[in-house]
């Protein structure tokens, strides 16, 4: 995982803050991208968890997992965004 901080709201700022990983070669930036898009396909699994497609308890629905919810999807469309410019282009071999 590339991120590894725990704290989500500061997720977005550590994300920013650092450079991005150099590679040297295409196969790299292939694993690379996958490693990313798997990470991200994990946020996004995460987020579509709730006490109503889950064996959560409702109680696990407070007002503010909702708002961290709300916070980690905005940060996944940002990723997909970012990605997908950055990827625009590149086909795969």
């Amino acid at each position: 995982m590339i991120v590894s901080s725990t704290d989500n709201s500061d997720m977005k700022n550590k994300i920013y803050q650092t450079e991005p990983p150099e590679v040297v070669n295409l196969n790299e930036a292939n694993k690379l991208i996958q490693e990313l898009w798997q990470q991200l396909r994990e946020y996004e699994d995460r987020l579509a968890t709730s006490s109503r497609n889950s064996s959560l308890s409702p109680s696990s629905d407070t007002p503010a997992a909702k708002a961290e919810r709300k916070k980690l999807k905005r940060l996944v469309v940002e990723i997909r965004l970012a990605l997908s410019q950055t990827t625009r282009g590149i086909s795969a071999q």
